[in-house]
């Protein structure tokens, strides 16, 4: 419940305060600076090397990564492929692939699991978060990103960009950190995660900051929030169940925290992400806006229509 209440909490704050004249218009930009240089570079330095020691606790562990990484590789195929017939903006398609191929899924998705299955759930949640979900974002997710950023993506151009973004270069510093016993650990990992809890408040208020709930906004980004919507809300949670349900032949607590995992609202960093490479951001923070709520009632609908 604290989770949620500071979810809504933050996103309403920032949706209020871009009203007030002692916030400059630019404060998104500098939150969202913060959030890249700081707070994301924290929680995977935090969170990563940990999950590297124990990724092979069981033979399952493939079943949640491989879901977030599907996932991310689905909506890309797809929504570019739909921004090429309906002549998109590069801006608004790769802010789409971010947004609806990147879900929630520790922030909103572990409480949510633990309040419909319990707290044996958040083990193999992390697995969907951590390699599956934030080491996308870090590498697939800023190499989309630059791609379709509007600028010349030639390859130099895009390794630049993946190699320069500090959260990337966070996931290789926890690899090279963790191969060499993660020296000074006692030290600094508590300094890391108290860093790292800045980042969801931040965020949710840069979102409200930046989020223009207008009906008219609405209706006028309405078909592509409409394809965002439905393939991470409904789409995703459908197809996994019938591939890992009906023709893998799995069941437990794997397979139903997957599902779940699978059905979460937009990732908030992909928003912050887009941003950063100028992308849909209109379009990115709506889709955060709209999913998160949305999510509170579709995941729980996907619980009982599949495993009651």
């Amino acid at each position: 419940m604290t989770n949620f209440i500071i979810i809504f909490l933050c996103f309403i704050l920032g949706a209020i305060l871009k009203h007030v004249q002692r916030f400059p218009r630019t404060s998104a930009l500098t939150i969202n600076l913060f959030i890249i240089y700081v707070s994301l570079p924290a929680l995977i330095l935090n969170k990563f090397p940990p999950l590297l020691k124990t990724i092979s606790l069981t033979g399952l562990w493939w079943v949640p990564i491989s879901m977030a990484w599907i996932t991310f590789f689905l909506s890309w195929i797809l929504i570019s492929s739909i921004g090429r017939k309906l002549n998109w903006s590069n801006a608004k398609t790769g802010a789409l692939i971010l947004t609806a191929g990147l879900g929630n899924t520790s922030f909103v998705g572990f409480p949510l699991l633990e309040a419909i299955i319990g707290k044996n759930a958040i083990p193999i949640g992390i697995l969907v978060d951590q390699p599956g979900s934030f080491l996308i974002v870090s590498s697939l997710g800023i190499f989309v990103a630059a791609k379709y950023s509007g600028e010349v993506a030639s390859g130099k151009f895009i390794l630049k960009k993946v190699f320069t973004f500090p959260p990337f270069l966070a996931l290789l510093g926890s690899i090279i950190w963790t191969s060499l016993g993660n020296p000074g650990s006692e030290f600094i990992n508590e300094a890391f995660e108290k860093i790292a809890l800045t980042l969801v408040p931040l965020a949710l208020f840069s979102v409200g900051f930046q989020t223009d709930f207008n009906l008219g906004v609405i209706k006028r980004r309405m078909h592509p929030l409409l394809i965002g919507i439905s393939f991470k809300l409904f789409l995703m949670p459908i197809f996994f169940y019938f591939f890992y349900c009906k023709l893998l032949g799995l069941s437990g607590d794997f397979l139903q925290v997957t599902i779940l995992e699978s059905a979460m609202a937009t990732q908030i960093t992909s928003a912050v992400v887009a941003s950063e490479f100028n992308l849909d951001t209109e379009l990115a923070n709506l889709m955060v806006g709209i999913t998160i709520p949305l999510s509170l009632v579709t995941v729980w609908l996907f619980n009982w229509l599949f495993f009651h």
